[in-house]
């Protein structure tokens, strides 16, 4: 391999990416395990955004990896990701509760998965609606 080739992301490596838009506008920070072989991928989502009450949605989210051929130039790497609260339930107390989700994301990653376009969802209550946001996201 020549040093100005970029090396290849394969096996398990870890993504953190950052979304970003407007000013004020909600920003995603994704920390992300993906592991190739399996094309699975874990991780953890904090959407944030600095309004007046200020708004904090941590998810624990898993997905996967699918690698895309789109029209135009090049491929595309998307990752679907679901995501659920996270819950600090005390060792052997029991099953739980079942939590619905607040988190769902689709992106689409240029194949060295240093930039690209993220669509996420996320809700603030248990039951409450669901608030979109696409914006860019970038490797941080």
């Amino acid at each position: 391999m020549s040093t100005t080739e970029a090396p290849s992301l394969a096996g398990l490596f870890f993504l953190p990416l950052r979304s970003g838009g407007a000013p004020g506008a909600p920003t995603d920070a994704l920390n992300l395990t993906i592991y190739t072989p399996k094309r699975e991928v874990t991780g953890h989502s904090l959407v944030t955004q600095a309004t007046n009450p200020p708004l904090h949605v941590a998810s624990h989210v898993t997905g996967t990896l699918i690698y895309e051929t789109v029209i135009g130039p090049g491929s595309k790497v998307r990752i679907d990701l679901n995501g659920w609260p996270e819950i600090h339930w005390p060792p052997q107390a029991g099953i739980g509760p079942v939590i619905p989700q607040n988190y769902k994301a689709i992106l689409l990653l240029e194949p060295n998965f240093a930039s690209g376009v993220i669509r996420y969802e996320y809700r603030t209550d248990l039951s409450g609606p669901w608030h979109v946001v696409e914006q860019p996201v970038h490797a941080a």
